[in-house]
């Protein structure tokens, strides 16, 4: 498996972090009840808007890429860490 989609996917995922970060610290609020939320509609909308999804990242035929978009922007809010344990299960299989 090459290294790209693993490197596209976490810098995504980096910079969903950041930015929730952010938001988090202009709306404190949000830090106990919606941080989750905020994370995985960023992620959503930047791999809607970069066109970046995991499968099709992967060479996974996909009918429909928004949900593909979807997915990723799910999988990248968890954070890299996330990411970065997804694709170790990958190179085991």
């Amino acid at each position: 498996m090459s290294m790209e989609p693993l490197a596209t996917i976490t810098v995504l995922a980096f910079i969903v972090e950041f930015v929730t970060e952010i938001i988090k610290s202009i709306f404190p609020g949000l830090k106990e009840i919606g941080s989750k939320q905020a994370a995985a509609v960023i992620g959503m909308l930047i791999c809607l808007v970069t066109q970046s999804g995991l499968l099709t990242l992967l060479n996974i035929t996909v009918s429909f890429v928004y949900l593909d978009y979807l997915i990723t922007g799910l999988i990248i809010s968890r954070g890299s860490n996330v990411i970065h344990d997804l694709f170790k299960q990958f190179e085991k299989k």
